[in-house]
């Protein structure tokens, strides 16, 4: 049983909260009360935290409850709805004077001034629609790796909407999804949501793709969010199936619904980012064979040759 050390807040200068924090969860007893006490800890106190459980036939409800701070609100899909129709659901129940929406997902650790120092960038920066950071990937000892690259290597994401929405096309997701934070309105003023045609793993990046279209996108050049890439975790991101497939049905139809932004080189780029991921996770004799298949796809990708002197 988790026990939970009680957060007072004071009511005698209650604001409401500028920021509310977005948590859907489904069957993540195992990693949701470090999760939730990471976000609780946070330097930047003046957030709701919205958790909804989607269907989930674990104890995470009850490791919610545990915690019994007045910040965290509690919803509940008696059926699973998967990631797009929870996050709506999520998004619908926001409160009236939120300026800020804030992502987290429930098997990540989120460093204490993550929240503060995106609010302070969002209120110097009123041009700025999204911004995310760092994330490092963590196998339970140490940090594998950060991500993204653009960031880690003192970068910016490009201020022109189009070049920012091919990059993140071309080469997959280039926007920490589960740190990021946008403002409300440019949400609803255009009419934006979470896609609930895709798997689950797919949802973030054709959001970012959509937002890019409408909002400015940057990046805070430090790390915000401890991802848990354990090997025993029980993520939809371990489903290399499920994942691959939904990536190829995103890049297909984003191409088809905005040829007048995507070149049908960008469109091999973009399938090309997907096949050296498909790549990676594939044993070696079946690696050999597929490399071949992909190769013959768009051979002009330098990214090829890279990739067998990685192999080589």
């Amino acid at each position: 049983m988790h026990l939970h050390r009680t957060t007072e807040i004071s009511t005698k200068n209650f604001v409401m909260p500028e920021i509310s924090i977005l948590l859907p969860v489904y069957n993540g007893e195992e990693t949701i009360a470090d999760t939730v006490n990471s976000l609780l800890q946070q330097t930047y106190s003046n957030f709701e935290l919205l958790v909804c459980i989607d269907g989930t036939n674990d104890r995470s409800e009850e490791i919610v409850r545990s915690f019994n701070d007045s910040r965290i609100k509690i919803f509940k899909n008696e059926k699973n709805s998967g990631l797009g129709r929870t996050l709506n659901r999520l998004v619908y129940n926001t409160g009236v004077e939120t300026k800020y929406i804030a992502m987290a997902e429930q098997d990540d650790f989120y460093y204490p001034e993550r929240l503060q120092r995106q609010y302070e960038y969002m209120e110097a920066n009123a041009d700025c629609g999204l911004v995310s950071g760092i994330a490092e990937h963590y196998d339970g000892e140490k940090v594998l790796f950060s991500f993204p690259g653009i960031l880690t290597n003192g970068k910016n994401y490009p201020d022109d909407l189009k070049e920012n929405f091919l990059l993140n096309y071309r080469y997959m997701i280039k926007v920490t999804n589960s740190c990021m934070m946008f403002r409300k309105k440019v949400h609803v003023d255009n009419g934006l949501y979470f896609s609930m045609h895709y798997p689950s793993i797919s949802v973030d990046w054709s959001y970012i793709l959509r937002f890019s279209l409408v909002g400015k996108i940057k990046g805070l050049n430090i790390p915000l969010v401890r991802l848990d890439r354990r090997n025993n975790r029980k993520s939809l991101t371990t489903q290399n199936t499920k994942k691959y497939l939904a990536s190829r049905e995103l890049i297909r139809s984003f191409y088809y619904e905005h040829k007048n932004l995507i070149a049908q080189k960008d469109y091999k780029t973009a399938l090309t980012s997907e096949y050296l991921l498909e790549l990676s996770s594939m044993r070696f004799y079946k690696r050999a064979i597929y490399f071949w298949v992909y190769f013959l796809k768009n051979p002009s990708d330098k990214r090829w040759y890279q990739y067998l002197k990685k192999q080589f």
